[in-house]
């Protein structure tokens, strides 16, 4: 097999390799969204009063039945096997916590025996973007909210200390942070399988080509690195060499191009924002059109262009400067 399968697909390959890594990644975080949170709980995946980036499930053991109100929303004091962390729920969302709250508002740890798991996303009090910003989902004034509510509430039966998680915030998991994350797991695979496509098309491409130069070039077919030295012309700045009436490219594409069946050739000058490119296409019969893109080296291009119009009939003019 020639090397040249390995070089010019790798990146392909490589790419569509991570992001089937990265798909896989997420997808194991989605998976976690629609899990119950007794079994999040029992696979490991609790919360410890730090961030995290997917679903971490709660044992809830009891409740601040007096709601917190912030900037419209609503914020329980929810008291775990960790420590206390601030829930922003509405009722609605948590009533059988509140109903099993009301039947004993005095009790130690009320709703321990109902064994109550959460499924839960974590906010923190700050996360950092690019270039040194921060975004502040926990105000100094919520904050403090968040301890006075600690402190007059109903939470410490006893004088003992349990945390106060007043530097992040819960939410349950909802059908939208699922669906999002499906989607973008999703999104990430069809990019991989585009990927997997792309190199694919690549190689059965560079097959045709290799064939090609192996029946053109039958005594090069193992040792093509003498071919540069047995050329009529090369170019090993453009990598472009012509042997025997046909032209050899060997960038970062690979072509074979019999010259002597070519019917037209244009030099093409390709602009981008902070590059420019030379393209020849070789037009042949069947409206079959071969193209080979060129760095920026006009001079290079020239003398390419020059040699073909001499020494192999073409004509080929350079409309630009």
């Amino acid at each position: 097999m020639h090397k040249g399968y390995v070089r010019r697909t790798i990146f392909l390959w490589g790419s569509a390799l991570f992001l089937s890594l990265i798909g896989i990644f997420f997808l194991f975080g989605t998976v976690k969204g629609y899990m119950q949170g007794e079994a999040l709980y029992k696979a490991g995946d609790i919360y410890h009063l730090n961030d995290a980036g997917t679903s971490v499930a709660i044992r809830a053991l009891d409740i601040d039945s007096e709601a917190l109100t912030y900037d419209g929303n609503d914020y329980y004091l929810v008291k775990h096997e960790n420590g206390v962390t601030p829930l922003q729920a509405s009722a609605k969302d948590i009533q059988q916590l509140l109903d099993l709250k009301k039947e004993n508002p005095n009790g130690w740890e009320p709703l321990k025996e109902a064994n109550i798991y959460l499924n839960v996303r974590v906010t923190p009090a700050v996360t950092k973007g690019r270039r040194g910003s921060k975004t502040v989902h926990i105000p100094r004034a919520l904050m403090e909210a968040f301890i006075n509510q600690y402190q007059k509430g109903t939470l410490l039966a006893t004088r003992e200390s349990i945390p106060l998680d007043f530097l992040h915030y819960l939410t349950l998991t909802s059908f939208t942070n699922r669906l999002l994350e499906t989607g973008v797991t999703l999104f990430v695979f069809l990019l991989a399988v585009v990927f997997f496509y792309i190199a694919y098309r690549r190689v059965r491409t560079l097959k045709v080509e290799y064939e090609a130069f192996d029946k053109e070039f039958p005594r090069y077919a193992l040792n093509m690195k003498a071919l540069p030295k047995d050329s009529d012309f090369h170019d090993p700045k453009l990598k472009v060499l012509v042997k025997d009436g046909k032209l050899v490219c060997y960038n970062n594409d690979f072509r074979v191009i019999k010259l002597r069946e070519v019917r037209n050739v244009e030099v093409r000058r390709q602009l981008a924002k902070s590059s420019v490119a030379y393209v020849i296409d070789f037009g042949f019969r069947g409206n079959k059109k071969v193209t080979i893109q060129l760095k920026n080296r006009l001079e290079d291009v020239r003398q390419l262009v020059e040699y073909l119009n001499e020494k192999e009939g073409t004509k080929i003019s350079i409309s630009f400067q």
